[in-house]
């Protein structure tokens, strides 16, 4: 692989959490390590273990809207929501040319507190209004870091859209033991305010099973299914433990009062497996994987107005016990 046919990869970190960006690539984190262990998925035909590009740019599928042109190279990425194909107050994609896919620009600094402060930002979006900002802060030890998500409206009119966080973690450790109990408390909760029904909002082969809440927090069951869930009453917290110890947690506040996407939903979950034949809608799920989803409110922006989204992030491996 030629060094002109090779992804852009930024690489940050303090020896304890190591963090790696695609800035030409919707400016998505792509690779967190903990431990020294991965966390999230990303996709074998785009990139290979050290990131390094397996599948060339200029051999990408043409974009053309339809999810069969969609890059999917994993990793966690800012989008705005609601997701939908019905009119200019929805957003179509991924894929998109700009927000998903397109070339971001980044920016590394330090601190004065020895903290490495990344932050990329999008082209302006002709299509949503928005310039998209992601600002991380990794402090100069720890596992801990914050995300900070700024959609700031550059167009000439008033928009209306909620800032989305979507990251990409790989369950293949989850095969045969589907509740995490590998860990002590392990599998994946979702931290509620209430008993709502959790919504199912996508059906495509199977249901996600979400456990009734205990101690204010739902259990969901990592199993062979393609759909979504969605949770009117999460508190803003997601929790996974994988069998073998190693995890994430995020945190990020809720207003009580605003009005979120998809029937109120502030917290989301996508779930997959390989399946043998595409799935209704002609996806073909082919990897192992779920998303843990973070929305903030819907948010009215006149020009020049901005809102944020503020994630605070915690990896650990496995030879770690919280």
């Amino acid at each position: 692989m030629s060094d002109s046919s090779a992804l852009p990869v930024l690489r940050a970190g303090n020896g304890e959490v190591e963090l790696a960006f695609l800035p030409t690539v919707g400016g998505r984190l792509i690779s967190l390590r903990a431990g020294g262990v991965e966390l999230l998925w990303r996709n074998p035909e785009y990139l290979d273990d050290e990131l390094g590009t397996v599948l060339p740019r200029d051999r990408w599928a043409p974009l053309d809207g339809t999810m069969g042109s969609w890059a999917n190279l994993g990793g966690s990425k800012t989008w705005p929501a609601p997701q939908g194909w019905s009119g200019e107050d929805e957003w179509p994609g991924p894929p998109d040319p700009v927000i998903d896919s397109g070339d971001w620009s980044a920016d590394v600094e330090r601190a004065p507190d020895g903290a490495t402060v990344v932050t990329l930002t999008s082209p302006d979006d002709p299509w949503t209004g928005l310039r998209v900002e992601r600002r991380f802060e990794i402090p100069a030890s720890g596992t801990t870091f914050t995300q900070r998500i700024t959609f700031r409206c550059v167009a000439d009119r008033t928009v209306r859209w909620s800032p989305w966080e979507v990251c990409q973690l790989d369950t293949a450790v989850f095969a045969g033991d589907p509740e995490g109990h590998g860990a002590a408390d392990g599998g994946v909760r979702v931290g509620v305010t209430g008993a709502h029904e959790p919504l199912a909002l996508v059906r495509l082969d199977g249901e996600i099973a979400v456990d009734p809440p205990s101690g204010g927090r739902r259990r969901v069951r990592v199993d062979d299914v393609v759909a979504k869930v969605g949770f009117t009453d999460a508190d803003g917290t997601f929790e996974v433990r994988r069998p073998d110890g190693a995890g994430l947690r995020w945190s990020y506040a809720v207003d009580p009062d605003g009005a979120y996407p998809d029937g109120g939903c502030a917290a989301e979950i996508w779930m997959q497996y390989p399946t043998g034949a595409p799935v209704p809608g002609g996806l073909w799920p082919t990897a192992r994987l779920l998303e843990i989803e973070a929305l903030g409110p819907l948010t009215t922006l006149e020009p020049g107005q901005q809102v944020e989204l503020e994630i605070a992030w915690v990896a650990w491996g496995p030879e770690v016990r919280r």
